[in-house]
């Protein structure tokens, strides 16, 4: 018991950092303005109304309407909408819209026909020096992802696998070429080349960095997988798997120190099952949320493509900014 408790100890003092950092950015997550140069403004139905003409749409109108298509195309098949289910939305309307220096995000919510507009600036405090290769293209055919996606093709029918099509490269599965070169009045750029598209960008290598706190805490949140190369980056992913472990640990060592505690057992057992009931009752809620629609099982790193014949049509991107992703909370 000794050996446990200074390991619940110890374990928490030596993964402390880590411990902060995933616990504030999985916070910063779900209230991502905060610590942001944000500007907010709330858009009223009746506001909303009078700008656009926008009206509130019940999701069950919806709902009967897709119906009465599905009908109407499949030669009235009888598909009824079944009323003890209520219809919702899920997701967000997001529209954005960039600025100078800024990004303006739009979210609607199409059953009130409310919105928020928030205004977030994009630009760094510090003077930014724009490289002059940015956004230029250096087609390398033999070092693309094409040339590999050739030399490819016929490797899976050799290890007798069958596939509908042959490999073809993930959008998320494509690598970036990083170096660094010296430019005629002796600054040093690191570099980026792209693969997949040829495009290379960089920034001076001493430059100061643009991220803020909340953009640098949840970059490091979702950082996952270890590289091929050994490093920072593979570093941090051995220390996201041990606080993993580690929190695994404490909750089971828990268990163990308060059974020790004789005094203590029996609030402790209406305690656990009152949080393994409503746990429960949560996690299962949430599952089947997560699981309405037809859900695929994701299958790889990159989250596997669909096939060119099974690939639906891709809405058009919102535009942003260079650093600024939309933002959908």
């Amino acid at each position: 018991m000794k050996l446990i408790r200074r390991t619940h100890m110890y374990l928490g003092l030596l993964l402390f950092p880590w411990l902060l950092v995933f616990g504030i950015s999985g916070v910063l997550f779900n209230h991502p303005n905060v610590g942001e140069d944000v500007a907010e403004r709330a858009l009223s139905s009746e506001q909303l109304r009078t700008l656009t003409g926008f009206e509130p749409v019940e999701p069950a109108a919806v709902a009967r309407a897709v119906i009465a298509k599905l009908n109407a195309e499949a030669d009235g098949s009888g598909y009824q909408l079944d009323d003890g289910f209520e219809s919702r939305y899920s997701g967000f309307t997001v529209l954005t819209a960039p600025g100078e220096g800024v990004n303006h995000i739009l979210i609607l919510d199409l059953k009130d026909g409310t919105g928020s507009l928030a205004t977030r600036g994009t630009s760094s405090p510090q003077q930014s020096v724009v490289a002059p290769f940015a956004g230029a293209t250096v087609p390398l055919p033999e070092h693309s992802m094409a040339a590999v996606e050739a030399k490819m093709a016929g490797l899976l029918p050799k290890l007798n696998v069958e596939a509908k099509t042959p490999p073809r490269s993930s959008p998320r599965g494509v690598p970036e070429l990083r170096f660094r070169m010296m430019d005629a009045q002796q600054r040093l750029w690191n570099v980026t080349y792209h693969l997949g598209t040829g495009k290379v960008d960089g920034r001076i290598a001493d430059a100061p960095r643009v991220f803020s706190v909340n953009e640098l805490l949840t970059k490091l949140h979702v950082l996952h997988h270890y590289p091929l190369d050994f490093g920072f980056v593979w570093l941090w992913a051995l220390f996201a798997d041990l606080t993993g472990l580690m929190i695994v640990f404490w909750a089971v060592s828990g268990l163990v120190m308060w059974w020790q505690m004789k005094p203590t057992r029996v609030l402790g057992v209406v305690s656990i099952s009152l949080a393994l009931g409503v746990g429960l009752v949560f996690i299962g809620g949430t599952l089947a949320d997560l699981q309405f629609g037809n859900v695929q099982k994701r299958s790889g790193p990159g989250d596997s493509q669909q096939p060119p014949a099974m690939k639906k049509p891709t809405p058009p991107a919102a535009t942003t900014t260079a650093r600024e992703e939309p933002d959908h909370h």
